[in-house]
């Protein structure tokens, strides 16, 4: 059930723009973690909490990275 298409990806394993957009969401989601557990224990002294909140906004943050550049269609192909 695979197609040429789904197998024509290069040596990379994705397209740029897929590598760009788990790219984005990998650093939102480690930043927004680690920065969840700080404000967590500092603010509301509940690190469940804490957790969930930075991994909801860096994980809305990081596919706004990513995706950003793809959005606008300036890239690296259009920066110069």
């Amino acid at each position: 059930m695979t197609s040429s298409e789904e197998n024509n990806h290069g040596e990379n394993g994705g397209t740029a723009a897929e590598n760009k957009l788990a790219m984005g969401l990998s650093v939102g989601l480690a930043l927004g973690t680690s920065l969840g557990i700080v404000f967590g224990m500092i603010i509301f002294d509940n690190l469940g909490l804490g957790i969930g909140l930075g991994i909801g906004l860096g994980g809305a943050v990081g596919v706004a990275i990513g995706a950003g550049p793809i959005r606008t269609g300036k890239g690296e192909e259009g920066a110069e």
